[in-house]
């Protein structure tokens, strides 16, 4: 058998959505949260134990102890692996934080790219996709600027695509949200009361939450039909959301293809662009 990440993470596993969910809260916290009572798992991934008990058996284990077994195993494997142990450190001038603060990012990178479930991205792909409902972006203090760069890019690719701030009109375009609208929420540690209001009353209205966070236990993430998690930890004083910004812009990048009618739109914008005079520089 596999190595069990391996096994978890595979894009040919039929998974329902709450076994994702396990999935997820698996990978959030490899292997810690697997270790534990099947209850702690269950409540932390925000299902049942019978869900718990469904998944270990489609992966292929006679319950929920042989599972652990497995996992224990998988961690031998690595904790004993001389490409674990022998990882080359970069021997930095002391004080270089530039070349220390790039090459934790690069890690974390690749540590974005094991987090996420192929399964996750197709259905966010669809839901986007659907210009049947729209979508509304909600960012935090720190993260607002993930959720307007996704929504100017989401503008580009279609029409229905709105903008939650944190002002006085946001109850107002709360009430606009309807059944099966896509609710785009970006919240990080520290997590914001706000964002919480948001996600209870885009529920409360029946639409999807989509919640890009970290790997720690937000109190949105029992509300969210969907979780994009992304590592925050950095070299700086202050987290990291550039594992973040990178899983918008990888969503764009699978998104544009998928549009058919993306360049004729684009060209239909960049005209009334030219019309108001837009850009500072136009060709000739």
């Amino acid at each position: 058998m596999p190595p069990l990440r391996d096994l978890i993470t595979d894009p040919g596993l039929d998974l329902t959505p709450s076994e994702r969910k396990v999935v997820r809260a698996l990978l959030d916290h490899y292997p810690r949260n697997g270790l534990g009572p099947m209850s702690r798992l269950a409540d932390h991934a925000g299902v049942s134990d019978p869900t718990i008990v469904r998944l270990v058996k489609k992966l292929g284990f006679g319950g929920y102890a042989e599972f652990q077994e497995a996992l224990l195993s998988d961690m031998d494997h690595r904790l004993s692996s001389p490409r674990t142990l022998l990882k080359p450190r970069a021997k930095l001038p002391q004080g270089d934080t530039w070349s220390q603060y790039l090459a934790a990012s690069q890690r974390n990178l690749i540590d974005t790219q094991a987090l996420t479930q192929p399964e996750d991205v197709r259905v966010l792909v669809q839901w986007l996709l659907d210009s049947r409902h729209q979508v509304h972006c909600f960012g935090g203090r720190f993260s607002n600027f993930l959720a307007q760069y996704l929504l100017n890019h989401l503008r580009l690719l279609r029409a229905g695509c709105f903008v939650l701030e944190d002002n006085a009109q946001l109850p107002d375009r709360l009430f606009d949200v309807q059944r099966q609208d896509v609710v785009l929420i970006f919240d990080y540690r520290r997590y914001q009361a706000q964002a919480l209001r948001v996600a209870s009353a885009a529920k409360a209205r029946h639409a999807r939450v989509v919640l890009f966070s970290d790997v720690y236990a937000s109190p949105l993430r029992e509300l969210a039909d969907l979780i994009i998690s992304a590592p925050v930890e950095s070299t700086s004083a202050f987290d990291s959301l550039v594992p973040a910004l990178a899983q918008v812009e990888a969503l764009i990048a699978c998104l544009a293809p998928q549009c058919p009618e993306l360049a004729e739109r684009l060209e239909g914008i960049d005209t009334l662009r030219t019309e108001f005079n837009t850009h500072l520089l136009e060709e000739k």
